[in-house]
């Protein structure tokens, strides 16, 4: 994974003559850097200075340096569409890319999904330099959310932040209304890509699953 981590598990032992002890991987998580650790209180932000505001945040520290959001349209979105959408952030990532460009991506349902109705099904490469990938819902598509397990690996090779956002359910905040309010430097009929002239400041805290996008 490219980075320290610490892990769960379990042992069952088995005392009988077999001696078929079992071993079970619970959980594996990066081990917090000394110059990541967060000592402000973020759920102390208010949510209306934020962008997205989750309780169910993966990843830990500050990112200072991303200027640009790309985001799934609301009012266009129909889950037959998914692999239309894919495309059209495999073409914005292509160029993210090329210009050394880190950004924001926030969509409904479960991001790398092989199932194009739970999620949009993109593969790691189709949205390598997104350095926060938000997963939300809508009030007609409730999926459960993966909470990156689609990518952990590279979520954790390359501190990549994952939020989930449950609105409907109280569960996070997304200000769709600030974004749709904000100029495109690209819109098509399913996505629109933003870019600030300050950047984004995205804070995660490991230890409280607490992650905020703050408004520029």
């Amino acid at each position: 994974m490219g980075r320290p981590v610490e892990i769960e598990f379990a042992v069952n032992l088995d005392y009988s003559a077999k001696k078929q002890h079992s071993f079970y991987l619970l959980q594996v998580r990066p081990i917090v850097d000394n110059k990541e650790i967060i000592n402000e209180d973020i759920s102390a932000i208010p949510e209306e200075e934020t962008i997205v505001h989750s309780s169910n945040a993966l990843g830990n520290g500050n990112m200072t340096d991303i200027y640009d959001l790309i985001y799934v349209k609301q009012e266009a979105f129909n889950g037959s569409n998914n692999r239309l959408i894919m495309y059209d952030i495999e073409k914005l990532n292509r160029q993210m890319v090329k210009e050394e460009k880190y950004y924001v991506l926030i969509g409904p349902g479960r991001w790398g999904s092989s199932d194009p109705w739970l999620g949009i099904p993109v593969k790691w490469p189709n949205i390598s330099n997104a350095r926060v990938i938000v997963e939300t819902e809508l009030s007609h598509y409730r999926i459960d959310p993966s909470q990156g397990t689609h990518f952990f690996q590279n979520l954790t090779s390359f501190g990549v932040a994952y939020f989930t956002v449950q609105p409907f359910q109280h569960l996070g905040f997304y200000d769709l209304d600030f974004l749709a309010q904000q100029p495109a430097i690209y819109e098509s009929e399913y996505i629109r890509h933003l870019h600030f002239d300050k950047p984004l400041v995205v804070k995660v805290d490991g230890k409280k699953n607490i992650g905020v996008i703050m408004k520029p």
